[in-house]
């Protein structure tokens, strides 16, 4: 199905899944808003989107999802440029060192807090606006907003990551439910992807310092058998959400795409 009526913010989308999911929408005919912290990496994002896609529906804008007044930018000029948005994608998200809590320093905590939970929050508050006018102006129901987070295995287990990203996906799960049953009977819908490992992701930024082994130990130990999901997968399922209709079926879903990893 053509999304050529939507407009779509992805955030955290430079690189990784953020960069698949932009481009599996930008396939399909949709305008699509792109933004990271990383502008070096943002421009070459923009440039390659940009020769491969019609120019004038690719938007790269540099933001930092924990920092308000910047969320503020960003989705004013995404409604700016674009007249309006359909559907946001809250992907942005930072790793732990698999840290478990007596190890994690504070302030790795509260960084990874602050983008993966409070960041979703923070683009979720100042789009919400934005994606219930355009809900009521398509009619609602079948033609309502969306809201995919990206959450994680970490987001249903308990030992496949750190303390702190564990934890800041497991709230980004209570997020995507509470947003679902207040919203979605006003034609905003929410709904989470849960995604196991991936290897074409940005991950690796997080352990460029090290990590701590005796964490990652015991996450291999617990769950020895890994299967990765491929990103484009991932990112097709983002684009099949944004289609009219199946945003409502699926409001409040957490859809798990894990190869089986940790076994069900």
């Amino acid at each position: 199905m053509s999304l050529a009526s939507k407009v779509v913010l992805v955030t955290g989308s430079a690189g990784g899944l953020g960069r698949a999911i932009a481009e599996s929408l930008l396939s399909r005919g949709a305008s699509v808003a792109i933004c990271d912290i990383n502008p070096g990496r943002l421009a070459a994002a923009e440039a390659e989107l940009s020769a491969s896609y019609t120019p004038c529906r690719v938007l790269a804008l540099e933001a930092d999802v924990a920092d308000e007044e910047s969320v503020k930018a960003l989705v004013g000029q995404t409604v700016q440029l674009f007249g309006r948005l359909d559907v946001l994608v809250n992907n942005a998200g930072i790793m732990d060192k698999f840290d478990p809590v007596g190890d994690c320093d504070t302030k790795l905590w509260e960084s990874v807090l602050a983008v993966n939970l409070t960041g979703a929050f923070l683009v979720t508050k100042h789009a919400l606006p934005h994606l219930q006018a355009q809900a009521e102006a398509r009619g609602g129901g079948p033609s309502g907003s969306l809201i995919i987070n990206v959450g994680s295995t970490a987001s249903f287990s308990g030992l496949t990551a750190g303390a702190a990203y564990t934890a800041s996906k497991h709230g980004l799960v209570a997020l995507t439910k509470h947003t679902a049953g207040f919203y979605g009977p006003r034609g905003v819908y929410s709904v989470a992807l849960q995604p196991g490992g991936m290897t074409e992701t940005n991950i690796n930024d997080a352990f460029a310092a090290g990590m701590n082994t005796e964490g990652f130990n015991a996450v291999r130990e617990a769950h020895p058998k890994m299967n990765n999901v491929p990103v484009d997968h991932v990112a097709r399922y983002a684009a099949f959400l944004s289609e009219d209709g199946i945003g409502q079926s699926a409001n409040g879903s957490c859809i798990v795409l894990t190869g089986n990893w940790p076994e069900a």
